[in-house]
């Protein structure tokens, strides 16, 4: 039988039973499980939220009791007794097994560093002192923690109407900006061109996705398949009766294309004020102190993201391993995040009026978004470079609004959005695609046709001069069962090829609108892993892909959903870094076919379908109908005499509205299921 005498003989060193088996229950997380619910208890009852410090404080409380010594600590919590006896004989039998099945060494280091943490007083200020110094000593190189951007009409104008502003400013500030950290673009107003033609939309779509893919590496990232990535674009093209398709896969895959990574846009409720948010990720194998031991004995763990390096510290003596030997496993940022956490300045704290005021990513338009970036996306005593506004309450941050003029582009970056991979290949993918329509020309008869065909393929084959407007709500790459795609570029090749071949086919001076929201996923587009998994901004990707076919992008509908259900803001750490507010909108795309009239920008507030009722059932039998309210939006760009074309029908909510308001429609649902019950909800409509 296993006995406390049995580990004290493998520990060498003098411990007393009752610390030991503390450490043993500790290290197993035994009573993990109870700790949880006892903070319940004292939440439910003190109406208190416990943030990762404390929690953490409170957890060494709960299992060493006096042994734990933190002045610090603000809530008492009972030490938890280890009485029972067959509990205290299965942690030493389970700890035994451990030490037989793992490396026994780095277990009983760790174990050692507890007992020495425990008796000698744990540090935590002069360890974080410390990492934070050889942070800050990494980053002398790197001016600015946040980078923020305004432009408005008057700025746009004295700039020449220069519609590459924004890309300028993204190419200039990128080598200044730390690793990690955030690019805040903020649009104020809408921007008219020369022409007074409002692009505001354009070049907020092509800033987006230029800040995504304006660097290309070149050299060698071991998780990156390239020659197999090839193969499957060059068949997927084929397959799609693409000219060239290999030479188009290979100088689309000749690197990857990286800079920033899409984090949120904000939008105000008259849609005066709309704030891109980027995450500098930038490939940087250097190695990183643990934040437990402060050493560099480690091994680079994995990537959680592209070019996101993580570690595994390989100390033995690391206290922080887990119950099996395990290093503690740790990115820099994340880090850095946490010891801003721990340090607790009243200036990175976010009360409770302004957590609920940047709840949501539509925000009133009375709000001072100045406050929200410092706030939300930086930390006291950092510098801050922000162009055309000036900051009156800097919040203890230090506000830098020097010319970047004369900064140097970084290395292997493109200078404008045209010259970016992606764009190149779609825009030659249009070039080099067959009409495979076989000079068919099919007359629609009945005023409400339903059809169970492929949308891209037939609509290619209808006569012209029969569409006079559009709406859809198209598949979201991957977001459901119906809609999967190998990688984010295939999807958008699909979706491309339909919008080109619908704006064959509409007749000039035509509207189409799209409903496409913005999604997390994985991308695969060079990575197939969860590597690959981000905030994809389908809402620009998709504005590009229109404007390749041919279509004028005009406007903006901004669906305000209200209060959705969502967890990413539930975090309990209410300080700078951790709240990330509820994505609660979607965009409604306004194309047209013909030149510019004016522009439809706003915001509309529309309640989306509740399709699952109180026993967890769908009523609706489809997993994304969108509510009928959004197709009324189109009534000011309907053409009576011509149909209303819906390319991805879903449950026919588009063509119920056009049988409602005896109007003519065509609707296309590839899915049996689905088309069938197009069919039974269309049919299901008695006239009046």
């Amino acid at each position: 039988m296993n006995t406390i005498e049995t580990i004290k003989q493998q520990l060498n060193f003098n411990i007393s039973d009752d610390l030991l088996i503390s450490i043993l229950f500790e290290m197993s997380r035994y009573y993990d499980k109870e700790f949880t619910n006892i903070l319940k208890e004292i939440k439910k009852e003190q109406n208190i939220i416990f943030d990762t410090p404390t929690r953490k404080q409170l957890r060494l409380k709960y299992y060493y009791g006096d042994n734990y010594k933190n002045n610090n600590l603000k809530y008492n919590i009972a030490h938890c007794q280890y009485n029972n006896k067959k509990d205290i004989e299965k942690v030493i039998n389970d700890f035994i097994n451990r030490l037989n099945t793992y490396n026994p060494q780095k277990i009983i280091e760790s174990m050692k560093k507890k007992y020495n943490d425990l008796t000698n007083g744990i540090n935590n200020k002069e360890n974080i002192e410390k990492w934070l110094n050889n942070y800050n000593n990494r980053r002398k190189n790197k001016i600015f923690s946040m980078a923020s951007v305004l432009i408005n009409q008057k700025i746009f104008k004295e700039s020449n109407y220069n519609e590459n502003y924004i890309i300028n400013y993204i190419n200039k500030i990128y080598d200044s900006l730390e690793n990690y950290r955030y690019l805040t673009i903020v649009i104020e107003g809408d921007l008219f061109n020369i022409q007074e033609k409002c692009i505001t939309w354009k070049m907020m779509y092509k800033a987006g996705i230029y800040a995504e893919n304006f660097i290309q590496f070149k050299d060698t990232f071991v998780a990156f398949k390239k020659e197999k990535q090839i193969k499957q674009l060059e068949e997927f093209l084929k397959q799609r009766n693409i000219k060239k398709p290999e030479k188009l896969a290979r100088n689309f895959y000749d690197g990857i294309s990286y800079g920033f990574k899409f984090e949120d846009c904000y939008i105000s409720e008259n849609q005066k004020i709309k704030i891109m948010i980027y995450k500098k990720i930038e490939l940087d194998n250097t190695n990183i102190p643990c934040p437990s031991c402060n050493t560099t004995i480690q091994r680079g763990n994995s990537y959680p993201e592209i070019f996101l390096r993580s570690w595994e510290c390989q100390n033995p003596s690391c206290p922080d391993r887990s119950k099996s030997g395990r290093g503690k496993r740790f990115d820099e940022y994340g880090v850095y995040r946490y010891f801003k956490l721990i340090e607790n300045r009243k200036e990175n704290r976010i009360d409770e009026e302004f957590y609920q005021n940047w709840r949501r990513d539509i925000f009133n338009s009375d709000l001072d978004w100045k406050e929200f970036l410092l706030k939300e996306y930086t930390y006291a005593g950092e510098n801050i470079h922000v162009q055309n506004y000036n900051i009156q309450n800097r919040i203890g941050r230090h506000v830098n609004s020097s010319n970047i003029q004369n900064n140097k582009p970084p290395k292997n970056s493109v200078n404008s959005f045209e010259e970016l991979p992606l764009y190149k290949l779609l825009k030659e993918i249009k070039q080099n695609n067959v009409n495979t329509n076989n000079n068919k020309y099919i007359k629609l008869k009945k005023s409400i046709e339903i059809l169970n065909e492929n949308s891209t393929q037939y609509i290619a084959e209808l006569a012209d001069n029969q569409i006079g407007t559009a709406i859809t709500s198209p598949p979201y790459y991957n977001a459901r069962e119906y809609s999967q795609w190998n990688n984010l570029i295939l999807y958008l090749i699909d979706m491309m090829i339909n919008s080109l071949n619908i704006y064959n086919k509409m007749v000039n001076n035509s509207y189409y609108l799209y409903n496409i929201g913005d999604i997390v996923c994985e991308d695969n587009v060079y990575v197939k892993s969860t590597m690959s998994r981000r905030r994809i901004q389908l809402g620009f990707l998709s504005c590009m892909i229109f404007e390749i076919s041919g279509f004028n992008i005009v406007g903006n509908i901004i669906w305000d959903k209200g209060e959705v259900q969502s967890k990413r803001n539930s975090t309990l750490n209410m300080f700078s870094g951790y709240v990330k507010c509820i994505n609660c909108y979607e965009h409604v795309l306004v194309f047209r076919k013909g030149i510019y009239e004016k522009n439809y920008n706003n915001v509309v507030k529309i309640a989306p379908v509740i399709k699952i009722n109180s026993k967890g059932e769908n009523t609706y039998k489809h997993t994304a109908p969108f509510p009928i309210e959004l197709v009324n939006l189109i009534r000011p760009f309907v053409q009576e005499n011509y149909y209303i074309l819906d390319p991805f029908l879903g449950s026919g909510t588009t063509l119920k509205w056009c049988k409602n308001n005896n109007l003519k429609g065509v609707g296309f649902e590839l899915n049996k299921e689905y088309y069938n019950l197009c069919i039974n909800n269309i049919n299901s409509i008695e006239l009046n």
